[in-house]
């Protein structure tokens, strides 16, 4: 796979995917960053999920974990656009580092046959700071418990989120494991994706959000939001 078919892949342009990464780049020289490949699978019954997670848990994982060693998450989607569907997200340190792994993936005799008869959904590249991103290699409390991943429409942040956004989330009691802005013709647009215990606990937690007058004085619209729990064989 050459570097413009995996562009077209994951819906960025070549020159303003480029130039999105490169923007957000230039502007943390002394900061690690992460690129983020966020890929879904679809499939039409719920039925067919028990052969989606064998092809995911059972072919690509092992598969991908050979040649990426970084940060990986497995879920399945409760509530979204569209069910059932399963996301993976991927980090790597570099953008010539995820077309060669994710060339390398892709050309495996294995992936291709099970792919074949599978659906893929949507597929986006996102730009988060090395700190932003806390996923944890390790069984904790958060496999009991729901991820919701939401994206945000903010002109007025520019190319990051400003320090009050953070604040606010953290007197809401949301703790975002990734926190990433969209890369090239897509900005301004901000998404996290914010563990919860449960349902209850997520819907008291944005109604927090959406009481604190500093937040409401940010002006962040939210455009999209879906629920999901961790697979059985996330790395996490």
């Amino acid at each position: 796979m050459n570097r413009r078919s995996l562009l077209s892949s994951l819906c960025v342009s070549a020159f303003g995917g480029l130039a999105g990464l490169s923007a957000v780049t230039d502007s943390r020289p002394n900061k690690r960053s992460w690129l983020l490949s966020l890929e879904s699978f679809r499939v039409s019954h719920a039925e067919q999920m028990a052969r989606l997670h064998s092809y995911l848990g059972g072919t690509f994982l092992p598969s991908l974990a050979q040649v990426h060693h970084g940060p990986k998450m497995f879920l399945e989607a409760i509530v979204a656009p569209h069910t059932p569907q399963a996301l993976v997200i991927t980090a790597f340190p570099s953008f010539d580092e995820m077309i060669e792994i994710r060339s390398k993936v892709a050309a495996h005799p294995g992936i291709q046959r099970a792919r074949t008869n599978l659906e893929s959904g949507d597929a986006q590249i996102l730009v988060a700071a090395g700190d932003s991103l806390q996923f944890h290699d390790r069984p904790d409390c958060r496999r009991g418990g729901i991820f919701e991943l939401r994206t945000y429409h903010a002109p007025r942040w520019r190319d990051r989120p400003p320090a009050a956004a953070g604040a606010a989330f953290r007197r809401a009691g949301i703790n975002p494991i990734l926190n990433a802005s969209a890369a090239g013709e897509h900005l301004p647009r901000f998404i996290y994706l914010v563990p919860f215990e449960n349902l209850a606990a997520r819907q008291e937690a944005w109604d927090r959000l959406d009481a604190d007058s500093e937040w409401i004085g940010l002006e962040a619209k939210v455009t999209g939001a879906s629920i999901y729990k961790l697979t059985p064989y996330s790395p996490m």
